[in-house]
């Protein structure tokens, strides 16, 4: 980015702020990043509320936008016209009933990456598992940026956080491949209760909490306590360490088979001779003697129709779809959808999003991983390769899968607004289009759209779906004058575009 589109994205961070010459990579002060992206965000929540009626009794219609702001990672205009064409209902439940849709546009880029497919043993006797690790994270990107299944990606996303897995950690650098395809992706959209029972035999996540090691002489209590705390009743909700150490008992013996089993490396088993098939009682309930692996089965089944676990799920979902501010009242409206469903993920999601919800959700800040697939959504981008992208991912603090404790990735303002550095590099190196990997046609996205006005137009479209800032776009706007702009100030133009704080807010 030149130094003028420096000052330009100085004033736009900072409106308070003289224009100063600066390197590309400058860090702005946080006061500075949290006042302009603050005041972006209620900027937008003035704009949703401008076209929506009372909260009470929404006109749908109005909120088409918001809707496909939150249900994909970016409202393209074909995504807009989509739901302009569907409805409110009709685009959710298209989005819904993901595997209707065809993800033919991934079927190439996905088809290089030849790990996805492997088995545990196939993928140890490559034994390169930096390779496995970098394609299970290109295969992310790849997918957020052109799946049609926009929604079931997000949902992917979100249950990757909530059973997190640190794939760089010991052996669940292979182990992670596999629960990735086996547990999250086939569950992601389906039950809770399915998807929990699936993650409690996932070898990633048996590895990851050290429940491998646990037999009925000495039983590990890791698993057991996050199993309670992360992924189903939450903490403060009613357990005790007496109930920690009774789930420990019942996970007894739930097994990896080790590197040198073969064919069968790396799969799930269950050690009779290492379970305890003592009598146990968990959150009251009497786990009866010599249950064998059923102690383990009856424990995600007691945890899984647990009220606290309704609870607790309703609300991290509803927060997830609708912003960390998501009122008490909506998470209650949620959470017995979860009961009189049996824990059906997609009626929550679809209860969480019904429009008097999403009428008063207030915006929320992309995640590094967010803002990077929206860009490329918005601008087109033709990945050839992600080493570049997921090197900018990891200096914004968000490589997939690699979170080092089992909360997963935080999903709160506070914590990803301390930084304008890495965001800004990344919009500026896409824009000026100097991202390894990444290919832009600008012929292609400005096709048609002949001086400023109409670039600007195009622009306003394609990353703000019509509803960019009219101070933002005129700063922007101004940057390209005179005409007729150059290349130079027209990449540079992308780059400050994504980089104003309307476009980290969805």
């Amino acid at each position: 980015m030149t130094d003028a589109a420096n000052d330009s994205a100085s004033a736009l961070l900072d409106p308070g702020a003289s224009p100063r010459r600066e390197a590309p990579g400058v860090r702005l002060s946080r006061r500075a990043w949290l006042r302009g992206f603050a005041g972006a965000g209620a900027a937008h929540a003035a704009c949703g509320a401008a076209h929506a009626t009372a909260s009470a009794d929404p006109d749908p219609s109005s909120l088409l936008l918001k809707l496909v702001r939150r249900v994909t990672y970016h409202p393209t205009p074909e995504e807009l016209a989509l739901a302009a064409q569907l409805g409110y209902d009709g685009y959710l439940e298209r989005q819904l009933n993901h595997l209707a849709l065809s993800d033919a546009a991934l079927t190439a880029p996905l088809a290089r990456l030849t790990t996805l497919g492997m088995t545990y043993a196939q993928l140890l006797a490559i034994n390169n598992s930096g390779q496995v690790r970098n394609e299970l994270t290109e295969a992310l990107i790849l997918r957020a940026q052109l799946s049609s299944r926009q929604l079931f990606e997000r949902m992917v996303e979100f249950w990757t956080d909530h059973f997190s897995v640190d794939f760089t950690s010991g052996d669940c650098s292979l182990h992670k491949t596999i629960d990735d395809r086996d547990v999250i992706r086939p569950h992601a959209l389906g039950t809770f209760p399915a998807l929990l029972q699936a993650s409690t035999r996932s070898p990633a996540m048996l590895v990851f909490l050290d429940n491998v090691s646990s037999n009925r002489i000495r039983p590990n209590e890791n698993y057991a306590r996050e199993l309670l705390e992360l992924h189903t009743m939450g903490v403060n909700s009613g357990y005790t360490q007496t109930d920690v150490q009774e789930v420990a008992r019942c996970f007894t013996g739930w097994r990896v088979r080790p590197d040198s089993s073969g064919p069968t490396a790396g799969q799930f088993y269950f050690d009779a001779a290492a379970h305890d098939e003592g009598q146990k009682v968990v959150l009251g309930n009497v786990i009866p003697a010599n249950g064998g692996m059923a102690d383990g089965v009856r424990v995600a089944q007691i945890l899984a129709e647990h009220p606290a676990t309704a609870a607790f799920i309703a609300g991290k979902l509803t927060r997830w779809l609708l912003g960390e501010h998501a009122s008490a009242s909506v998470v209650r409206d949620v959470a017995p959808v979860y009961t009189s469903t049996s824990g059906d993920i997609k009626a929550m999601v679809r209860r969480a999003l019904r429009p008097e919800h999403l009428h008063d959700a207030s915006p929320k800040l992309k995640r590094p991983f967010h803002l990077c697939a929206s860009a490329l959504r918005a601008v087109g981008g033709v990945i050839t390769s992600t080493s570049r992208l997921r090197t900018e991912l990891r200096l914004a603090g968000h490589s997939p899968y690699s979170w080092k404790t089992p909360d997963g990735y935080p999903d709160t303002f506070e914590h990803w607004s301390g930084l304008v550095q890495p965001r800004w590099n990344f919009a500026a190196t896409l824009g000026n289009q100097s991202l390894t990997g990444v290919t832009l046609d600008f012929s292609v996205f400005f096709a048609g759209a002949a001086g400023v006005d109409a670039m600007m137009a195009r622009l306003n479209e394609r990353l703000f779906g019509g509803e960019m800032s009219p101070d933002e776009f005129e700063h922007v706007r101004q940057y390209m004058l005179p005409e007729p702009t150059t290349t130079s100030k027209l990449r540079d133009a992308v780059g400050l575009a994504l980089s104003t704080p309307s476009f980290q807010w969805f």
